[in-house]
């Protein structure tokens, strides 16, 4: 495991109230610490606020109460297209690519918004090394992708801005198991660069099995929170969401 709790947060959520009406909160007072290098899981049931919380960290949802700060720095109140910049980046569920657009396109794009464009340039081609497949399909239309590359692309356009916080919502969705360990395994190899991760996901065999860490949320509030293998060997925790039996790190995602 690469991130600990010990480490300074590097992003951190402290009492978020957050919801897409006024007075009408879905997350009712949420926290949560990622440290650089480390991955978190966001587990819970549906409904519990798990993609909510993302988004209100992202600036996509309105924070009604509590505190969001990057490294220190109070952002609870800076503008959603300004996150990116600040170090912040966010992979939503749906719409994350332009399909219409070729492979290279997309990460053109991404890179053509950045102030240090030639820096951009040079990223770009640090992630078609990281992502071989995206190298192998870049003239392809991202429509053409299959679920997993489609995946890969939109990590890799959020990841052209060297965001110091990568947060991905439902990156399993729709996929199949071979796809789901592969964009785990990408977001291993991201993580030990020193960004940290904060990842979204019902799939929680598979989330805990990547992450360092893991927070479940019920109902919008902190329920559990502690070592994914922790977790994923509580009794509690495998009886509501693991199908009744803990998990063992031998066994399959």
């Amino acid at each position: 495991m690469s991130g600990t709790s010990d480490a300074r947060p590097l992003l951190a959520a402290e009492a978020v109230v957050a919801g897409y009406e006024p007075g009408l909160p879905i997350v009712h007072g949420a926290s949560l610490a990622v440290a650089a290098g480390e991955i978190l899981a966001v587990l819970g049931p549906n409904g519990a606020g798990k993609s909510t919380l993302v988004k209100a960290l992202a600036g996509l949802v309105p924070v009604s109460r509590g505190t969001v700060r990057l490294d220190g720095r109070d952002i609870t109140g800076l503008p959603a297209h300004l996150r990116p910049r600040a170090g912040l980046a966010f992979v939503p569920q749906t719409e994350n690519i332009f399909a219409s657009l070729s492979v290279a396109d997309n990460l053109r794009i991404a890179c053509d918004v950045m102030p240090d464009r030639p820096r951009g340039r040079a990223r770009t081609a640090e992630l078609l090394d990281l992502f071989p497949d995206l190298a192998r399909a870049r003239t392809l239309l991202a429509g053409r992708l299959s679920g997993g590359q489609r995946q890969m692309l939109a990590v890799a356009r959020a990841l052209v801005a060297s965001p110091r916080v990568l947060m991905l919502d439902e990156p399993s969705a729709g996929l199949s198991p071979l796809f789901v360990s592969d964009v785990f395994a990408r977001l291993r190899t991201i993580r030990d660069t020193g960004v940290a991760i904060v990842l979204v996901e019902q799939n929680v065999r598979a989330a805990l099995k990547v992450a360092d860490r893991a927070l479940v949320l019920v109902e919008g509030r902190n329920r559990h929170e502690g070592p994914a293998k922790t977790l994923a060997d509580d009794p509690a925790i495998a009886a509501l969401y693991l199908g009744g039996a803990p998990h063992s790190s031998g066994s399959p995602a």
